[in-house]
């Protein structure tokens, strides 16, 4: 039987079996088996990218880390670390040498700041009627400034100049009287200590003249002389025939009390007030009562003589000093070497180094280093003498001699102007009360009835009242040191 072999057909397509793959099928399993290699190749870079990164920051830190270790061994040894400490101490020292440079004297080397007190001084003279200049009673004749006196004096409107010899406490009572009685052959002085009290209002002034206050009393903080200087002024206004009312200027150096003695007039804190030189900076005008109007003015530095000098009057902050060393070394040419040495519990010192050294020992004034600074203790030992801690006063000269800008008619002027002799006599009362101590009552701490017999007893004065148009009596004497109604 004969098999017949057919031959394998190829199936057709509509035949069921395995495709061939069309060309559109063929091409999209193409690219897909096309895109996968790219993808990883994309993911394998990434991965070496962060593994790269990632390497390069350990090996940073490992470096970083071998410094610091290296650097600890290096400062481990005693050698390493005082070369160090004492370069960090030479940085700093030269640091601060050239910031002192750059503000030595700012208050003299401003000119602008100068130029505006000057201005503000000018307007204080312009304004007032009567001019009173503070001097310290330590050293009168270097607080005095002859070029604004003599502004003064050369200014319209004829001004009236009196001399307020403040800080009264800070020196002994022979000392006071010789000082007004040479200060009295030019003008009218008046003795005077203002209130250092720190409340706010109520600040207690003394009825006891200067000259009979018992040394205890003189060293209490009330204050003393503004019965004296109101006389002064009430005597202005009777014998000036002032129909109004007066502005009363006080101007002086820095620091000599100006605005202390406003506020023991005032009997308030009416001006600030401060152990530096530039509170004040503007003119100021305080009401004392309806007649008499106070006028502040900032303290003038008329370029002095020498750098020194000025530091010791603080005319400058202390603590912005380029050489504080070389006012100390003045100071103890200048003071008791004995109240130096008893005031600091020092003994022995031959120089200013010496003297210095030993006081930032006893204070503990020291420089990185453990090294004792003379600087610091220079300044510690200026802020004493800037707080009167440190004892200290002038002598009047042997001899007077007239100052240039005063002459015979001034004097005499001002003498019957302000009653030279009821001032004399105040001021004399008062000095002897120091040695006495016979009173020690205190404004406000007074009996009424002694005040109201002591009113009916005491002279009167007219001042005639433009604004109201009347004239009103007032006692020039009265216990409470003003002109009262």
């Amino acid at each position: 039987m004969m098999k017949h072999r057919h031959k394998n057909k190829k199936p057709g397509k509509g035949s069921k079996g395995c495709k061939k793959p069309t060309k559109q099928n063929g091409k999209k399993a193409a690219s897909k088996v096309a895109s996968a290699p790219q993808f990883v190749h994309s993911n394998d870079h990434a991965s070496r990218e962060a593994e790269l990164k990632k390497k390069r920051v350990e090996e940073m830190r490992e470096k970083q880390q071998a410094a610091r270790e290296q650097e600890r061994h290096r400062r481990r040894t005693i050698e390493s670390y005082c070369q160090d400490a004492l370069q960090r101490q030479e940085e700093f020292e030269h640091k601060e040498e050239v910031l002192q440079e750059l503000n030595m004297f700012p208050q003299l080397d401003d000119e602008a700041t100068r130029k505006a007190y000057y201005k503000e001084f000018r307007k204080v003279v312009e304004y007032s009627d009567v001019i009173l200049e503070v001097l310290d009673a330590r050293d009168p004749l270097g607080c005095r400034c002859f070029q604004m006196e003599e502004a003064v004096l050369q200014a319209e409107g004829n001004k009236k100049l009196v001399l307020v010899l403040n800080k009264i406490d800070l020196v002994p009572k022979e000392v006071v009287e010789k000082w007004l009685d040479y200060l009295r052959n030019e003008l009218p002085t008046v003795a005077f200590k203002a209130s250092t009290q720190h409340q706010v209002k109520n600040l207690n002034r003394c009825t006891v003249p200067v000259d009979q206050a018992s040394e205890s009393l003189l060293k209490s903080k009330a204050c003393f002389g503004a019965e004296n200087l109101m006389r002064v002024l009430g005597n202005y206004c009777r014998l000036g025939e002032v129909r109004t009312h007066i502005r009363v200027g006080v101007v002086g150096l820095p620091n000599v009390g100006k605005s202390s003695l406003i506020n023991s007039l005032k009997r308030s804190r009416a001006c600030s007030v401060g152990a530096v030189p530039g509170v004040t900076k503007f003119m100021q005008e305080v009401y004392l009562d309806k007649f008499i109007r106070l006028l502040d003015a900032p303290g003038i530095v008329p370029g002095p003589n020498s750098e020194v000098g000025t530091i010791l009057r603080n005319c400058i902050h202390v603590q912005k000093l380029a050489d504080p060393v070389t006012p100390v070394e003045t100071i103890l040419q200048r003071c008791n070497m004995e109240e130096i040495s008893s005031y600091y519990g020092i003994s022995g010192f031959q120089t200013t180094e010496h003297f210095l050294t030993a006081v930032a020992h006893r204070l503990g004034k020291k420089k990185k280093g453990g090294v004792y600074s003379q600087e610091q203790a220079a300044k510690a030992v200026l802020a004493d003498w800037v707080s009167g801690k440190i004892s200290f006063y002038t002598l009047p000269p042997a001899t007077h001699t007239l100052p240039a800008h005063l002459s015979a008619e001034i004097i005499k002027e001002m003498t019957e102007v302000f009653d030279i002799e009821d001032t004399e006599q105040a001021n004399e009362d008062t000095m002897e009360c120091l040695a006495t101590g016979e009173s020690d009552e205190l404004l406000g701490d007074v009996d009424p009835l002694e005040m109201e017999i002591k009113w009916l007893h005491s002279p009167m004065m007219k001042i005639a009242d433009a604004m109201e148009n009347k004239t009103t009596v007032y006692k020039i004497n009265s216990p409470a040191s003003c002109l009262i109604p």
